[in-house]
């Protein structure tokens, strides 16, 4: 498949085209929008496509596909089209849309719908394998999927054989300090969503294209290009802003609990085909209260030789949105992450 990098698409290929390649899917966080990871994702498939070192095998073949969430699309062609065609998606919408883009992906017809229902199959020696990157809600809409795809696994015609779990938000979110502050917001003004998306809206329309770019700029504390261009094309997106917000207020209300089982976790026995996932958590992560992280650590990390997640806690400082101004360090992270599922 040819390279494909859009505002709204990413994909690239590793190694040579006749080679049989993983499929690495990367899914956002909140807001959805890729252009935020276009630099993360480039340096992962040029990590990802360094020879060994030690010449002892080729190096695994890649095809490494993201996309914007729905509802964060971008238009080039027509920038101000009418907002009312669409609706805005919350959690299960997203899952449900991620689900598809996989499954298409994957040339996996029979499940394209989502349901996990179809009758395609394949044998072992001829299935496909995905290893999903999540970050920050992307990490539980991946959990999602993973749970969703092993209960229709048998009729599928791929493997998700691991997972990169980036600054997860994967239980107890409006616990977490900025968890907090929304929750507040949402219990004084219901409609928040279509409040902030008004204004939102008001700036762009009131602000020449070159201000609102020096404003954004400020706000954001000199943010690198590509970060700046996809702020403005955010904000100046008919459903952009509304999508976000509505979306973040459902997370408030469904991130709670944990509602994986084991096997999910990756932690069953020994004898069933399960995932190998990799938490990569943050300290004093807004997204992410500390009493949350410990407690997932603590009662769902690897114990000993016991199969389960492996767990990291960032030691360097990295912040929650890594995309704007780390995506090189992380991005050589993950690529031994990847390194570790497909040894």
């Amino acid at each position: 498949m040819a390279p494909d990098i859009t505002p709204n698409i990413f994909l690239t290929t590793t190694g040579s085209p006749s080679d049989q390649k993983t499929t690495i899917f990367f899914i956002s966080g909140n807001p959805g929008l890729i252009g935020y990871y276009h630099p993360f994702l480039s340096l992962l498939s040029k990590y990802l496509d360094k020879p060994k070192e030690d010449h002892s095998s080729s190096s695994p073949s890649f095809q490494i596909y993201g996309c914007s969430l729905s509802g964060f699309e971008i238009d080039e062609h027509h920038p101000s089209p009418s907002p009312n065609n669409s609706i805005d998606l919350d959690l299960e919408g997203q899952i449900c849309f991620v689900q598809e883009k996989l499954a298409a992906l994957m040339g996996d017809e029979a499940n394209s719908n989502g349901n996990g229902k179809g009758k395609s199959t394949a044998d072992a020696g001829t299935r496909q394998k995905v290893i999903l990157i999540g970050h920050s809600v992307g990490a539980y809409i991946a959990m999602e999927v993973l749970r969703r795809h092993r209960e229709a696994s048998p009729e599928s015609t791929f493997d998700i054989v691991g997972g990169a779990m980036l600054f997860p938000t994967v239980k107890d979110i409006a616990a977490s300090p900025s968890g907090q502050k929304l929750t507040t917001l949402l219990s004084i003004i219901p409609r928040l969503a279509v409040v902030v998306s008004f204004f939102a809206r008001l700036l762009t329309l009131l602000l020449p294209a070159s201000l609102l770019r020096s404003v954004v700029w400020l706000v954001m504390g000199d943010p690198p290009v590509h970060a700046l261009d996809t702020t403005c094309a955010f904000l100046k997106s008919p459903r952009g802003v509304r999508q976000a917000l509505h979306m973040a207020a459902d997370e408030m209300r469904t991130i709670t609990s944990d509602k994986w089982s084991d096997d999910v976790w990756g932690a069953a026995s020994a004898h069933e085909p399960i995932a190998k996932l990799f938490f990569y958590f943050g300290r004093n992560d807004h997204w992410v209260a500390e009493q949350t992280r410990d407690e997932i650590v603590a009662v769902r990390g690897r114990k000993g030789g016991e199969a389960g997640p492996t767990m990291i806690v960032c030691e360097e400082g990295l912040p929650h949105a890594f995309c704007l101004k780390h995506s090189d360090v992380m991005a050589r992270k993950v690529a031994g992450m990847i390194g570790q599922i497909v040894a």
